[in-house]
Formats: C-alpha cells, structure tokens, sequence
C-alpha cells in the first residue's frame, strides 16, 4: 500500500487511512478534509476564523512537544489551505 501525502485543507492534520476523510453529504469520502473539520458535507465548525484555527493548530503541536517557534511557524501553513484561502476571495 502506498502511503497518502495528504493534508486536510483545513486543519493540516494527515489524512492517512479512509478512516480520517470526512464524509460528504452521499456519506462518501472527502478528497479535502480530514473527519473532525468536516462532516456530512458540511464544517464541524462553520464560523471558525483562519485566526482560530492558526491557534488550535499551534496549541496541538506545542502540546505534542514540538518546540514553540517551529509550532508557531507551521501553523502558519494553515493560512494557505484551500479552506482559507477561499474564504479571502
């Protein structure tokens, strides 16, 4: 089996395995985001802001002990994920 590269599109967590796509509307899989951001063909959160999710996604790195400057840094990735990005336009 090859591994997956990807990333959901709007918290950056890996999608590794089915198991971690979120589902669409039909109840299939998304191709872009991971279980906990999406469900049923809609957000878990709707109203969460780029802004919160940079802190969630901060908060989780620093608390699976990454260094804080590197968790800083990758967070702010979560700026270029399609979720985001579609919400400037």
């Amino acid at each position: 089996m090859k591994p997956h590269k990807t990333v959901c599109q709007s918290c950056a967590a890996p999608i590794l395995r089915d198991f971690d796509r979120g589902t669409e509307k039909d109840g299939s899989h998304s191709d872009l985001y991971c279980r906990r951001c999406f469900a049923w063909g809609g957000f878990t959160e709707p109203r969460m802001t780029a802004e919160q999710m940079h802190e969630i996604v901060r908060a989780r790195m620093i608390g699976l002990k990454f260094p804080r400057f590197l968790a800083k840094l990758s967070a702010n990735g979560v700026y270029d994920l399609k979720r985001w990005v579609m919400q400037k336009v």
